[in-house]
């Protein structure tokens, strides 16, 4: 996916995420508090210039007390890297159900770079 593209996902999602503040009665630096994040993050994420970590959007939404379905947040359309490899390892973080199983999916992968990395 090219940049602009990407940036482009990333300006919707962030316009969509900043509209979901707005209508929640919700300054930038309310919401980072209650979601417990730095402000200047937010800021950047509702730029454009940040896509969230998996762990940074379950805080915004436990804070807006929504899930995505309910928020209107597509992350299917979103693509960090091209490598399908990469897109396979990402789209497993995303279907982790809880925190539990996404520290389980990190820590395999963690395992398996550690591995790669000694074997170079």
């Amino acid at each position: 996916m090219s940049n602009k593209k990407q940036n482009k996902i990333n300006d919707t999602f962030g316009a969509r995420l900043r509209e979901l503040r707005k209508s929640r009665g919700l300054t930038q630096q309310a919401l980072a508090e209650k979601a417990n994040i730095d402000d200047k993050h937010l800021c950047r994420i509702e730029n454009g210039k940040y896509f969230p970590t998996h762990a940074t959007l379950n805080k915004l939404l436990n804070a807006l007390d929504l899930t995505l379905e309910e928020a209107g947040l597509n992350l299917d359309q979103v693509e960090i890297n091209e490598n399908p490899i990469m897109a396979k390892a990402l789209q497993i973080l995303n279907s982790a159900k809880d925190d539990t199983e996404l520290n389980c999916y990190l820590e395999s992968l963690k395992a398996t770079q550690k591995a790669l990395e000694v074997n170079k």
